[in-house]
């Protein structure tokens, strides 16, 4: 069932389902943050913000768009924290403003409301920087504005969006040198992508899912000791409560204090946000013009240096085996500490030194095929460590183990939660016969492609033919996200040509690849009810 119609009773919740998203990845997106200073607190910014928005739309849920756009905007501008947090207050208020009139709205609708909102947020900024989440928004807002043209269903418009923030997202480092320097992408950027995810959740007839890889890196490469945080170490924040100044008077007393300022809302209230040497400067300005409530100023040096010199020891760590070098990043964006990578299955001892490798007294080890999980035991039980085997049977039933572990929030997740995960997505293998076989009904000849799902063999005339054969037994019609992971001797080109024909094939079913680059196979395909 299409869904044509969003009203204000829709909107509390996706801000509900983004909020969730945002809390469970708060601390991937605190990893990521090296600016505009590397002070480690973007995840929890966003999150605390989106989630006083959600509180005041919730209070009014069942009334019209408008009404809990206006309350979702209010909230936020309450409760915004950080840089990244104001910028997301003045897009509910950018929005909140362009369906002032609506009690509902379409897809069109929806997507020059999203423009309005990325230009509220960018007029704020006193010099907009490329590479931040105010690039990422923009350029995936743009992608909805041509989408929605024609496409009146805001489940697919949903997923156009997340596709073209997370292109857009990829693209941050080559814009912002200091991301390059650290391995990462934006943080902001990172959550805008995270929390569209999350609304994409409260669809009807939606399942839960995901449709890109958490950015996770490792701190040790991203937080050093030279980056510095600059003579403007204190984020100061405040609300100016009866303010006797317009936004725009009180952002021109303040321009010439600090950086990264950002001055948002309307007489009589008005929020701040500054880096500054004196903090006590510009609350005495401001307060000049009004009462200052909700004053909060951090120490960002201080901040930076608990996060360089002061990291407490890590949990426990993950190790995982991968076939293919493509496979080894995915895993590694996810939190594996270390990989076993290699065409052929790892020995006992291979699998010792991996666990050895690692800093923490608890491991998990992800074995990722049935042919390695006996000498996974057995190394677990030769390491000096606590090791924990999760008997994941693909690759696939790994990742999916991997997002669960990010998910469930834990300390420790227990093993048997991790391989639950794994046991819901679906997963089939696409390869060429190497030989003449017949398995049950099907006959396949030495080179011609063939697909492998629950000990049952699929065979097509082609890759695209093997395709849709598979993921037609594996209910793809029914819908969901299926993932392709190319290798062999399959090129980018490939996987995207082979996705738009399933794109086709399947329209209610999403289509996402990635490179796996394992020798074994052609592809490996997931699909996420």
């Amino acid at each position: 069932m299409d869904v044509v119609a969003f009203d204000g009773r829709g909107f509390a919740k996706f801000l509900a389902a983004g909020t969730y998203f945002l809390k469970k990845y708060r601390q991937v997106l605190n990893d990521l943050n090296v600016f505009p200073v590397p002070d480690g607190d973007t995840g929890t910014n966003m999150f605390l913000t989106i989630r006083s928005a959600m509180v005041e739309a919730g209070k009014v849920h069942d009334a019209p768009l408008h009404e809990v756009a206006a309350a979702a905007a209010a909230g936020s501008l309450m409760g915004a924290r950080g840089n990244s947090g104001v910028i997301i207050s003045q897009m509910l208020r950018g929005f909140a403003h362009h369906v002032r009139h609506r009690a509902e709205i379409d897809t069109f609708m929806l997507a020059t409301a999203l423009r309005d909102a990325v230009a509220a947020a960018k007029q704020a900024l006193l010099k907009p920087v490329e590479g931040t989440i105010i690039s990422v928004a923009e350029a995936a807002v743009e992608a909805a504005y041509k989408q929605a043209l024609h496409e009146p269903d805001f489940y697919r418009l949903g997923t156009g969006l997340v596709r073209a923030a997370n292109e857009a997202l990829d693209r941050t480092p080559d814009q912002l040198p200091v991301l390059k320097e650290a391995g990462v992408v934006d943080a902001g950027g990172a959550g805008f992508v995270y929390f569209i995810e999350g609304i994409l959740r409260f669809l009807p007839d939606a399942k839960v899912r995901q449709t890109a890889f958490p950015r996770r890196p490792l701190r040790r490469e991203v937080f050093t000791a030279q980056q510095a945080v600059g003579e403007n170490k204190y984020c100061t924040e405040f609300i100016v409560d009866g303010a006797t100044c317009s936004a725009h008077e009180l952002r021109e007393l303040l321009a010439p204090r600090g950086e990264s300022m950002l001055v948002i809302g309307e007489s009589p209230t008005i929020k701040v946000h500054i880096h500054t040497d004196d903090p006590e400067r510009v609350k005495a300005i401001a307060g000049k013009h009004g009462t200052l409530l909700r004053v909060k100023v951090d120490n960002m040096e201080q901040q930076h240096n608990l996060l360089v010199v002061e990291k407490p020891p890590a949990e426990h760590a993950i190790v995982a085996v991968v076939p293919g070098p493509g496979f080894e990043r995915i895993v590694r964006e996810l939190g594996a500490d270390v990989t076993v990578t290699g065409a052929k299955n790892p020995s006992v001892r291979d699998l010792v030194l991996s666990i050895n490798k690692t800093l923490a007294d608890t491991v998990y080890l992800f074995a990722n095929d049935a042919n390695v999980v006996l000498a996974a035991r057995e190394a677990a039980a030769l390491a000096e460590k606590t090791v924990h085997v999760i008997a994941t049977r693909d690759i696939v039933g790994g990742i999916a183990g991997l997002f669960a572990f990010n998910m469930l929030g834990d300390a420790a997740p227990e093993p048997a939660a991790l391989l639950d995960a794994a046991a819901r997505v679906k997963s089939a293998q696409l390869f060429f016969a190497g030989k003449d076989a017949t398995i049950g009904a099907a006959t396949v000849a030495r080179g011609t492609p063939a697909a492998l799902f629950a000990g049952e063999l699929h065979a097509g005339e082609s890759m695209t033919a093997a395709a849709r054969g598979v993921l037609d037994a594996m209910g793809a019609a029914s819908g969901g996200l299926v993932t392709l992971y190319y290798g062999g001797s399959q090129k980018e080109r490939d996987a995207q040509r082979l996705a738009d024909e399933l794109r086709e094939t399947f329209p209610r079913t999403g289509v996402e690849y990635y490179y796996g680059g394992m020798k074994n196979a052609e592809y490996w395909v997931s699909l996420d009810e």
